[in-house]
């Protein structure tokens, strides 16, 4: 399991807290952001089994085998919003993520995924998925791990002052 606040793995259960009116579960670390909230018990409800039957297993590759994002993302991206007059904020807009996200992928300190790069292909007419070469090549090089954005990637916290010294 991993800390939904800074994306860390966590040891046993984690600790669930409430950090700004959301329930999460965080690591021992995180956990001081926020109040701890007791564990309830789940509710049980009768559930009636459904036959169904059985799904064949997909022959075809899915996007992220076939293909990887090239190396000057970040430029690509920003000069072909720019040069389609978009804002950052537009572009979020546009392909329903978060203008911070955006400023991350133009600034190199995120790469998106194949299904937000197929998005951003579409929206701002580039090509950013190239074919993968070679399966020797993709033995040889390290695998990538796959993105997951937590709340902690986004938010910047700001320590919290003990006692407040009145004027």
């Amino acid at each position: 399991m991993e800390c939904e606040l800074c994306g860390r793995k966590i040891q046993g259960r984690g600790i669930k807290v409430r950090i700004e009116g959301v329930i999460m579960r965080v690591c021992s670390e995180c956990a001081k952001y926020g109040t701890p909230v007791k564990e309830s018990r789940p509710i049980r409800l009768a559930v009636r089994k459904v036959r169904t039957r059985p799904v064949k297993a997909s022959t075809r590759r899915r996007p992220e085998e076939e293909f990887e994002i090239v190396e000057d993302y970040a430029t690509r991206i920003r000069e072909a919003r720019e040069m389609l007059g978009l804002t950052r904020e537009l572009l979020a807009r546009q392909i329903g993520e978060k203008e911070s996200v955006i400023r991350r992928i133009e600034h190199g300190q995120l790469v998106p995924p194949i299904w937000l790069a197929q998005k951003l292909e579409r929206v701002l007419k580039i090509k950013l998925l190239v074919p993968k070469e070679s399966l020797e090549e993709e033995t040889i090089e390290p695998r990538r791990r796959s993105f997951v954005l937590t709340l902690g990637d986004i938010v910047v916290f700001k320590e919290r002052k003990e006692g407040r010294e009145e004027a």
